[in-house]
């Protein structure tokens, strides 16, 4: 009697198994379209959102009354307007320093560096989006960067 009785629950536990195993096989066969055509939806998905192409770039902001001058390295923009500056964590300064002179706030990479190293900021600049007035100082754009921005 014991015999049997571990004969029906050794099969009944192998169709269980093999049970569940088609099931799950199911499924997937019955899903494996929507997993294929996902690569392509989420393509599709980011070619419909709006692309920012001023991230990383030094735009001039203000409330678009200012006038359409083109001074300052070519943003745009009047002298008066001060310019919004993102800085990407990680960035190298040779990359910040160039930002900064495209729009005039400084005549050099090498006087930017320089002033970096003799305030001794150099690993405190900060990551995020500065808005930086058009007439700072050499020293004031740096104490704004090793500072956290606003927003942030």
């Amino acid at each position: 009697m014991r015999k049997i009785k571990d004969i029906l629950y050794d099969t009944s536990d192998i169709l269980t198994a093999c049970f569940i195993v088609l099931a799950a096989s199911l499924v997937i066969w019955a899903s494996i379209g929507n997993i294929m055509d996902y690569p392509a939806f989420v393509a599709a998905q980011s070619q419909k959102e709006e692309v920012n192409t001023n991230f990383g770039l030094a735009v001039p902001v203000g409330d678009g009354t200012s006038g359409g001058a083109v001074t300052n390295g070519g943003t745009g923009g009047d002298s008066e307007s001060p310019y919004s500056i993102y800085i990407n964590y990680g960035e190298s300064t040779n990359t910040i320093a160039q930002r900064f002179v495209d729009v005039g706030l400084f005549d050099s990479v090498s006087q930017f560096n320089t002033l970096l190293t003799e305030m001794n900021a150099a690993s405190q600049i900060k990551a995020g989006n500065f808005i930086i007035p058009a007439n700072a100082t050499p020293e004031e754009v740096i104490q704004k960067i090793i500072t956290t921005p606003s927003g942030n």
